[in-house]
């Protein structure tokens, strides 16, 4: 219950922000995805992307263990082909479980919440990026696009989804048992 008003707190904060940011950008109209990452949310391990419509009503897988599959958590996100998809990542995971060093494909943005107020760091399109601590990424491998998400931050970053097909995303950190589960660690970007 305290996770959950935690929770409610931190994405009406953050969701104020990036919108602010979002209707002030000079970008194209486009469709916004919220999205959280909560851990444990389909028991100990089970870290979950969770659309943030579902995460506000309560919806939540069934308690799982490495050979069932997810319980009613649809994380499953339809666009139009040609939509450019601002993605709006919200973790209230606390864990880091590795370092992230790569190049950076795809502009982001990643917000923290410090003593002194909000703030945000950019990176652009071919910055190297060393040792970021992170607890996960949002990563579609057939797109090249791979997202670091540091622990208790909002990530943020358009993409254009040009041609329609089925493209997974998913958690390329090794983060637990959810990994790699359909409607844990694991949805699609089902383009039309």
């Amino acid at each position: 219950m305290v996770a959950a008003v935690v929770l409610s707190g931190l994405l009406g904060f953050y969701a104020n922000t990036i919108a602010n940011s979002l209707t002030t950008s000079s970008q194209p109209s486009a469709t916004q995805v919220n999205m959280d990452v909560i851990p444990d949310y389909g028991g100990a391990g089970y870290d979950a992307f969770v659309l943030a419509a579902n995460a506000s009503v309560g919806i939540v897988p069934a308690a799982a263990t490495n050979t069932t599959a997810p319980g009613t958590n649809d994380n499953n996100v339809t666009v139009k082909a040609g939509t450019t998809v601002d993605f709006v990542l919200t973790t209230i995971d606390t864990a880091v479980l590795q370092n992230f060093s790569d190049q950076v494909t795809t502009p982001f943005t990643v917000y923290n919440d410090t003593a002194s107020g909000q703030v945000a760091s950019s990176y652009s399109a071919g910055q190297a990026i060393s040792n970021m601590p992170i607890g996960h990424t949002f990563t579609i491998t057939q797109l090249g696009l791979n997202i670091p998400i540091p622990p208790t931050t909002v990530v943020n970053f358009s993409y254009t989804f040009s041609k329609p097909g089925v493209y997974m995303y998913m958690c390329d950190t090794p983060c637990g048992p959810g990994m790699g589960l359909k409607g844990y660690m694991e949805g699609f970007v089902i383009v039309t």
